[in-house]
């Protein structure tokens, strides 16, 4: 996967500044209580009683689920033309779904309450409107098979919405699933799909079946305060905890980390300071053509662009699991230090290691089941 210049806002939030690839919000918004889920989401009835799949898209690096909600509408369908298909990043690492601004005043949602302020990666971000979406189904199942997979499901206006999607869905969504949500994230050979990207979520009934079965169990950390997952993984034969990101495109590290498991990264020379303004045009075009060769990620912070440089060499990189490390083979990953980390129990600037596993990694796997109630996440061999 070829990642190109980022610009990001606040948390890693989409944008079209210079490229049409780019990395989308990962962390954590607002505090996640054990009984926000049942607030959230009415499962269906049906739901409850049979394993539901559903396809994954992708819009760029990010998985994708389609929500199709039938009472709605914007401003300019005809009358009596209402449904409305809205596709949503699914993100392990963010504990609040989220509902672009602008599509939320075009469909004229009505307003239910405020969400709270947060941290991203960036640092401090601000609450915003909650608006009630209402029921959903899920897109592309066949007609005959369409029913109301979930009602009530609500989404804020948070300043993360990502223009790649309408929004996010978050551990709220995912944890309502007593039997886990089994991500297949789709396997090609040569230009074929020969696996189908595909969701699949499982009621507390489905006894009939064992998803897990021939898969490695990992224990999953509950992060204080906001409940997102960290796992245990190894680099270069070096231990760390890690957050468990499927809205994040890449893996990141920080500069503790990186130096601990022997992990060097891209050498961004600091451009000298002038008032020459050939001399400026000069280091500018060296940063601009590290960007462009993939070497460099930009985070725009709250009060500095924090540099994410890529590794020189590809490391190992293992999830630790009940039965030993899973090998997830070696690749190429970022170092840098993400200053909103700092309230995710110590993964800031002075944190000890600590690592974001993101799609880079995770997609090495064809399957990934998590279990959020059960507090564990399954991966092939």
């Amino acid at each position: 996967m070829r990642l190109f210049r980022i610009i990001i806002p606040l948390i890693l939030t989409t944008t079209n500044a210079f490229v049409p690839t780019v990395m989308r919000g990962m962390f954590a918004l607002s505090p996640l209580s054990a009984t926000d889920d049942d607030k959230n989401l009415n499962i269906n009835e049906t739901q409850k009683l049979s394993t539901i799949r559903a396809p994954i898209k992708y819009i760029g690096p990010y998985p994708c689920l389609a929500l199709r909600f039938p009472k709605l509408a914007t401003k300019s369908m005809e009358k009596n033309n209402t449904g409305i298909s809205l596709d949503f990043v699914m993100d392990t690492a963010a504990n609040t779904n989220t509902i672009n601004a602008q599509v939320a005043a075009e469909l004229s949602l009505p307003n239910v309450g405020k969400a709270p302020g947060g941290v991203g990666a960036g640092g401090v971000i601000e609450g915003g409107d909650t608006f009630m979406l209402g029921d959903c189904e899920l897109e592309g199942l066949p007609a005959e098979d369409k029913f109301t997979f979930m009602s009530d499901l609500t989404a804020s206006a948070l300043p993360v919405a990502s223009p790649a999607s309408a929004g996010l869905l978050s551990l709220t969504f995912f944890n309502c699933f007593e039997g886990g949500v089994e991500f297949c994230w789709g396997k090609a050979e040569g230009n074929e799909m020969v696996i189908p990207p595909s969701i699949s979520f499982y009621g507390p009934e489905n006894s009939d079946t064992n998803p897990a079965e021939g898969m490695s169990r990992v224990p999953i950390k509950s992060i204080p305060v906001t409940l997102l997952p960290s796992i245990t993984v190894r680099v270069n034969g070096v231990e760390m905890p890690a957050l468990l990101d499927t809205g994040s495109p890449i893996t990141v590290m920080n500069t503790q980390a990186a130096s601990e498991a022997g992990v060097e990264a891209f050498n961004l020379d600091q451009p000298s300071k002038s008032n020459n303004p050939f001399v400026t045009f000069t280091n500018n075009l060296k940063v601009t053509k590290a960007i462009s060769d993939g070497n460099i990620m930009q985070l725009a912070g709250a009060n500095a662009v924090i540099n994410l440089l890529k590794s020189n060499s590809k490391v190992d990189v293992s999830i630790i699991g009940d039965d030993g490390p899973i090998s997830f083979g070696a690749g190429n990953i970022f170092v840098g230090d993400l200053p909103g980390l700092a309230a995710l129990n110590g993964l800031g600037v002075d944190a000890p290691p600590a690592l974001i596993l993101g799609m880079d990694v995770l997609r090495t796997k064809t399957k990934m089941l998590y279990r959020g109630q059960q507090n564990e996440v399954f991966f092939e061999n």
